[in-house]
């Protein structure tokens, strides 16, 4: 994400104080030392003193103690983790259920009244989406284009193959989303990340689609101006996946995974069809529709490329909005495996960069608004009993070189969770260029994946 709405930034300003940036950087801020266990020890003294976050169960007065804590002369973390660490400090007390799970009213009157939340959820009937070609793009990348019947279009999906189309060894499937910006600009997992290499000895395949901009992943009421016809709920679970099990030897047993806009939606479509997704994480997202930051995230992440969140769920008290809040569904989460990762929004190393002003502003405080959206959910879940991974991170900001480490490292939890097989390529992955710049179509009427 490039550039994000100004409302969300300037709601994080606001809750994080005006001293957020007044110090550099500090050595060492790394995942080693999560500010996140300071705040979980109990400490009464002032923090001016000790350098240290209090706990007094108070979120009011907890957060007001992070800035002074970080201003110590003794304090080892950055300030530049203050907004997350004030945003995870109230969530996770009196104010949680206002920031996160309670809808924008509680009346009636706030609703849209149009329609039925049903409306946001595939029919039972939806029909697998068609085939129309496949072209290869390089290495095991496969460019897969399929007819969406409930979007009335066809759809471009980046797949790693391992083997190639006529693998026809029974593996499972990865379904990688994007975020906001829905590949639509060209950058994918592909060309943003070393994901080629990591996959190369894993027998899964891995589904990138293409051109979800915007759009939560969810079915929308109705049709937008700028998004356009957006089902992707019924896409990602009654279109796509039986097609890929058919032509790629999928075994049914799937993981999905979102950074960003996608990360929640991920978590969402985990619940809503837990017997296909064993495995489910989010990557610097947040795993709630629902509360005053949960809502606010959500509207943001739609309004960045013109949609309209009215068009999608209704007006804030719409139920379509807690139909498809992770956090209040978390029984249908029971028997998922669950990875849950963000960063305080710290610039360093991760990131890619050499001068951390390279990512201040609104990288900071996307990832300081999904660090702490995502400890509220970890720590919700957790307390009703679901093992979710948590994996937090001081130094990230929302970036390429973040979401592939938390997918790198999620993988320990989820590959075993789909029983992924290792899988020996006959020759190694190269970075050279595809030979033009189109992927290559292929001659399918002689592929053993086309006439199953």
């Amino acid at each position: 994400m490039s550039k994000f709405p100004r409302v969300l930034a300037t709601a994080i300003c606001a809750a994080a104080v005006s001293s957020t940036f007044v110090a550099p950087v500090t050595a060492g801020a790394s995942s080693g030392s999560s500010v996140a266990d300071t705040l979980s020890a109990v400490n009464p003294l002032s923090s001016l003193l000790t350098g240290n976050p209090t706990d007094t169960g108070s979120s009011v007065y907890d957060a007001s103690s992070i800035p002074f804590a970080g201003l110590s002369l003794s304090s080892n973390f950055p300030l530049f983790a203050v907004p997350a660490l004030i945003l995870a400090t109230l969530g996770g007390g009196l104010l949680g259920s206002q920031m996160y799970q309670r809808l924008g009213s509680s009346n009636a009157s706030l609703s849209s009244g149009w329609t039925d939340a049903a409306d946001t959820f595939p029919d039972e009937d939806a029909q697998p989406a068609e085939f129309r070609r496949i072209s290869h793009v390089e290495n095991d990348i496969y460019e897969v284009v399929v007819w969406s019947h409930a979007m009335g279009r066809e759809v471009k999906n980046e797949i790693i193959l391992p083997g190639g189309p006529d693998n026809t060894e029974p593996r499972p499937t990865f379904y990688l989303m994007m975020g906001a910006d829905g590949a639509a600009g060209g950058w994918s997992w592909r060309n943003s990340s070393n994901y080629q290499e990591f996959f190369a000895d894993k027998l899964v395949n891995v589904v990138t689609p293409i051109g979800s901009v915007s759009s939560m992943q969810a079915d929308w009421y109705i049709d937008d101006p700028a998004t356009g016809t957006n089902k992707w709920l019924t896409y990602l679970t009654k279109e796509l996946p039986p097609l890929i099990d058919e032509m790629f030897s999928g075994t049914g047993r799937d993981g999905i995974a979102g950074i960003s806009m996608s990360g929640g939606p991920a978590i969402s479509i985990a619940s809503y069809d837990p017997d296909r997704f064993v495995a489910a994480a989010s990557y610097s997202g947040c795993p709630s529709t629902t509360g005053v930051v949960g809502g606010l995230y959500t509207s943001s992440a739609v309004k960045m490329n013109g949609g309209d969140p009215v068009r999608m769920w209704g007006y804030p008290g719409d139920e379509a909005w807690a139909a498809h809040s992770p956090v209040l569904h978390l029984d249908a989460l029971r028997d998922t495996e669950l990875f849950i990762a963000a960063a305080q929004g710290v610039p360093g190393e991760i990131d890619g960069i050499k001068h951390s002003s390279e990512r201040l502003g609104p990288p900071a405080m996307i990832e300081a608004a999904s660090y702490a959206c995502s400890k509220y959910f970890v720590d919700t879940a957790r307390a009703a009993g679901l093992d979710v991974s948590w994996y937090p991170l001081v130094e990230g900001t929302h970036s390429w070189g973040l979401f592939e480490d938390s997918m790198r490292e999620s993988w320990r939890r989820l590959g075993p969770a789909m029983n992924v097989k290792p899988y020996h390529r006959a020759t190694p992955i190269t970075s050279e260029p595809p030979t033009s710049e189109a992927p290559q179509p292929l001659d399918r009427e002689n592929s053993s994946a086309s006439s199953r």
